[in-house]
């Protein structure tokens, strides 16, 4: 058997299999180690940051148990003599699957070859007192080459769609940190994965495989769950949802009172009667959403996305930095809108009939088309507000002399359905 070309390497022969080494709270065991105390060769194969790029073997080493029985500190530990025994300090767990714990080992191809000689010339048969029931030396299956591929590149809003990527990185050592970000994950099998603070910004986890098994931080778990089970009337006071997908979840009756929802995709959501007072809603996508009846009083809708939302009866009293917010086509009918700051707010064709717009800032907003007949309008500022088309009607706070100014500048004043006729209140051609 040729032994790699390494400074330095010392062999220790043992009698009866027993040499000992501890690593952590373990200890190696095998017929014949290899142990290498100095640097690799130059001439193994280049390293990109530590990963084996051009690699396109795996190797299955099994040993005997069961998942169960079987660590995090210990796994690390059979990775460590490993890279030992086989002088490649590159080889890595891409996964661990079930029956006799086969691991799935990537490396360099020397490296690789290395651990298959010393099983097959009896050299290597026990590992941390755990027999060694095969090695297996094959061309890496498509499983393992996606999951380097991810390990290596990330894999920020890429299609894995319905990809197997279950067992990954139990060891620890993979996609912990990987940016997935973007990535379309529907379908994909995670049962077993190790995600662990892996980052699944604008990750869509609806109809991901997910099981006890795998690992994930306390905050996507939620997310999935929100997105693949019930979750009407729950409780998410304080929660984090920041730049989760939640697209067309039911979190209707919710508590999500302070909750931060920064970024976060609520597009055709359904949060109908919810609490969201004092909530994060800073740059929000709730296109289409329904939020009828919803408290949203003292909440952060800056550069939030309503167009086409339902907010009829909802609370928006002392809504903060609503400015700049989409409102275009928005449901606000009986809104309760009063002291909110709609400066420069897009209200266009929304609406806002028998809202209570009482103090609130629409300065500068865009009114055009909107309906506003019957809104509370005493003490809003509606200076520098575009209005052309915009209808008014048995407004309360609507001074003559506003009356007139705001026809002029193109709104129209009509009645309310069921209310008598009203007269223009322009001056006669």
């Amino acid at each position: 058997m040729t032994e790699p070309q390494t400074p330095e390497a010392r062999d220790i022969q043992t009698s009866g299999g027993n040499y000992n080494e501890r690593i952590g709270k373990h200890y190696i065991q095998a017929e014949t180690v290899h142990i290498y105390e100095t640097a690799l060769n130059p001439s193994t194969p280049s390293i990109n940051n530590g990963k084996v790029g051009a690699n396109q073997k795996q190797l299955a080493f099994a040993i005997a148990g069961s998942i169960d029985e079987i660590d995090q500190a210990k796994l690390k530990a059979i990775l460590a003599v490993l890279q030992k025994i086989s002088g490649d300090a590159t080889i890595e767990i891409i996964r661990v699957e079930e029956g006799s714990i086969k691991i799935i080992l990537n490396g360099s191809d020397e490296g690789l070859e290395r651990i298959k000689q010393l099983f097959e010339s009896g050299e290597l048969t026990e590992v941390l007192g755990t027999p060694v029931e095969y090695v297996n030396l094959t061309a890496l299956d498509e499983k393992s080459r996606l999951i380097r591929d991810i390990v290596q590149s990330g894999a920020s809003s890429q299609n894995l769609s319905n990809a197997d990527l279950s067992g990954a990185n139990l060891s620890g050592v993979n996609l912990i940190g990987v940016n997935l970000s973007g990535a379309n994950l529907s379908g994909a099998n995670l049962s077993g994965a190790n995600l662990s603070d892996a980052n699944l910004n604008g990750v869509d986890l609806h109809d991901v495989l997910i099981d006890e098994t795998t690992r994930i931080n306390d905050k996507w778990r939620l997310v999935w769950e929100i997105t693949n089970r019930a979750s009407e009337n729950r409780e998410l006071s304080d929660a984090d949802l920041s730049e989760a997908v939640l697209i067309g979840v039911n979190l209707s009756s919710a508590n999500l009172s302070g909750a931060n929802l920064r970024s976060t995709k609520l597009n055709n959501a359904n949060l109908s009667h919810g609490d969201l007072q004092r909530a994060n809603l800073l740059c929000t996508d709730l296109n289409g959403a329904d939020l009828s009846g919803a408290n949203l009083s003292s909440t952060n809708l800056r550069i939030v996305n309503l167009s086409g939302a339902d907010l009829s009866r909802v609370n928006l009293s002392n809504a903060i930095l609503i400015s700049d917010v989409d409102l275009s086509d928005a449901n606000l009918s009986d809104a309760n809108l009063s002291n909110a700051d709609l400066s420069e707010a897009d209200l266009s064709r929304g609406d806002l009939s028998r809202a209570d717009l009482t103090y609130a800032n629409l300065s500068n907003a865009n009114l055009s088309g909107a309906d506003l007949r019957k809104a509370n309008l005493r003490r809003a500022n509606l200076s520098g507000a575009k209005v052309e088309e915009a209808k008014f009607g048995r407004n309360q706070g609507l001074t003559e002399t506003l009356k007139i100014d705001l026809e002029k500048r193109g709104a129209k004043f009509e009645d309310f359905p069921g209310d008598r006729s009203l007269v223009s209140l322009g001056r006669p051609s």
